[in-house]
């Protein structure tokens, strides 16, 4: 079997506090979030990670049933617990209990999966993330980010240059590339991390679509939905990741590969939660 994208990366237990309301517990983590969007979007996908003995059966048979799950470890301890707290202005804040999940970069990956047409690397560390792209050099790889290591992005550029420069495809956020090189407005962020070696950056903007830069620029509007029909924005970021993998793997056109991703974000609004399951 061959597979059209590998995601590496958290799969977490997710605790999710919006202002004025009760915590809620669900399945979570990047990695899982873009690696069901793109199998529900047609891709075969494997996920590599590691998990703790606290992490459920029942949401690992969930994974199982849309992808390919023999590059999950599951390890004496606990899982990754990631708090996503809302703020009123819209902000997010997202303290992290690593557990099992720490050196994400060194995990094992399945031979069976070394010929994948893409490999994610899932936002974990920058210098977890430099390990995975060292290990993975000579494939095609993409990567994103994520606010808990915002201090990272925000202090160590030269680290930051060496993870882009080493990706074909990037996909920060506003805030999180105009962070990483301080840039003034979002396209000269966008030129700049170009110009530090990403072929392609898919930077997304929410409510306002998504712009791309592979030496020049591309707008897409974001997909109509009604506030009525938003439940949680957790993982919407990584939904439309892991749409556009699913159709760039298989060869589709940006555009086509744009609409998948943004068929899938506006789905994920939909449910509560990061999986797209």
């Amino acid at each position: 079997m061959e597979f059209d994208l590998v995601v590496l990366g958290h799969v977490s237990i997710d605790h999710i506090r919006f202002p004025g309301r009760d915590e809620i517990v669900l399945p979570g983590g990047a990695a899982a979030a873009v690696a069901t969007s793109a199998a529900l979007a047609g891709a075969r996908v494997g996920l590599v990670t590691k998990v703790g003995e606290d992490f459920p059966e029942e949401w690992l048979g969930k994974l199982s049933s849309v992808l390919d799950v023999r590059g999950v470890q599951i390890l004496p301890g606990k899982t990754i617990h990631i708090h996503m707290i809302y703020h009123e202005d819209g902000s997010v804040d997202a303290p992290v209990d690593m557990g099992v999940a720490r050196r994400m970069g060194e995990t094992p990956i399945p031979e069976e999966y070394l010929n994948a047409r893409i490999f994610h690397i899932a936002p974990i560390p920058p210098e977890e993330q430099l390990k995975a792209l060292k290990r993975l050099e000579g494939k095609r790889i993409s990567l994103d980010f994520n606010p808990t290591y915002m201090e990272d992005y925000r202090k160590r550029t030269s680290l930051m240059r060496e993870v882009v420069s080493r990706a074909e495809i990037i996909f920060p956020n506003e805030r999180e590339a105009l962070t990483i090189t301080e840039a003034k407005t979002v396209e000269e962020a966008a030129e700049r991390l170009y110009e530090w070696g990403a072929e392609m950056v898919v930077i997304t903007r929410g409510e306002r679509g998504v712009l791309i830069y592979d030496g020049s620029f591309q707008e897409f509007p974001a997909l109509q939905i009604s506030p009525e029909e938003i439940v949680d924005p957790t993982g919407a970021g990584d939904a439309f990741a892991g749409g556009f993998l699913a159709g760039y793997s298989k060869g589709m056109k940006v555009e086509e590969s744009v609409r998948l991703g943004l068929e899938r974000a506006r789905e994920v609004l939909k449910k509560w939660g990061s999986w797209s399951l």
